[in-house]
C-alpha cells in the first residue's frame, strides 16, 4: 500500500501541516519527500562527495533552490 506523503511548510519557522495555510504572511510552500530510501531525502552533494547544504533536496526543490 502506497501512502501520501505530500505535506506544507513555512520557509521561515518550518511549522507543518497537512493542508495549504498562510504563515508570516505568505502561502506554505508544498513539499513531496518521497518514499522512504528516495534520494530526495538526502542532503545534496558535489561532485566530489561534498554537501553543498544541510538540507535535504525536496526542501532545496521545493523553495526553488534546486530545479533538478
Amino acid at each position: 500500500m502506497e501512502t501520501q506523503s505530500m505535506f506544507y511548510i513555512c520557509p521561515v519557522c518550518f511549522t507543518v501541516c497537512e493542508s495549504e495555510q498562510e504563515c508570516h504572511a505568505h502561502r506554505m510552500v508544498e513539499c513531496n519527500p518521497g518514499d522512504f530510501g528516495d534520494d530526495r531525502r538526502k542532503p545534496v552533494e558535489d561532485q566530489y562527495g561534498q554537501y553543498v547544504s544541510r538540507a535535504p533536496r525536496w526542501y532545496l526543490e521545493a523553495v526553488g533552490r534546486l530545479t533538478e
